[in-house]
């Protein structure tokens, strides 16, 4: 394909940048009325529909957040689809309207922690803080505080491997 003349290129940015803006509004007018269906009727396919069609390179994470915060809906990773999932009764048009699809995003829901993984990623943090000291001279305020760290890890793995040692003789 030969190169396009500026003013050639110019006006297919044009385009684009029409198209898109275009497309954007279609997706916002089709969301805002999946969300309707999805509370008025119980009808969920038209939101899956749209997820279906769009392009990979559309924000499509950005429209499954929407259609779960304000819709109906709940996306299945495992199935890669939606189901139904009742949260709504109130269907509010010209709210969501000015409500963009795009800048959606997904609410983290976190159902347990688990203290044992964010104290083994601190203490990796920790570590390569100490490589820096060691390999670039950082200076490291409050160092002592790493012994008494690395000291209760040590006494949590000890107490934690002799109870699974009880458990396991009691069980045989």
């Amino acid at each position: 394909m030969p190169l396009l003349t500026a003013q050639d290129l110019e006006s297919k940015i044009a385009i684009v940048g029409k198209t898109a803006g275009e497309l954007q509004s279609a997706i916002q007018e089709c969301a805002v009325q999946a969300v309707g269906y999805s509370i008025e009727h119980g009808d969920i396919r038209f939101g899956q529909k749209l997820f279906d069609v769009l392009p990979s390179g559309v924000r499509r994470q950005s429209l499954v957040a929407f259609l779960e915060k304000h819709g109906n809906f709940a996306w299945s990773t495992q199935d890669k689809k939606f189901a139904h999932y009742k949260t709504k009764e109130v269907f509010d048009q010209a709210l969501l309207m000015e409500t963009s699809w795009a800048s959606a995003t997904k609410e983290t829901i976190v159902s347990e922690y688990d203290l044992e993984d964010m104290f083994t990623k601190f203490m990796k943090r920790v570590d390569s803080a100490f490589k820096q000291h060691d390999s670039k001279g950082v200076a490291i305020k409050n160092s002592a505080m790493y012994d008494y760290l690395v000291e209760a890890r040590e006494r949590y793995n000890q107490e934690l491997y002799a109870s699974n040692e009880e458990g396991a003789l009691k069980a045989a």
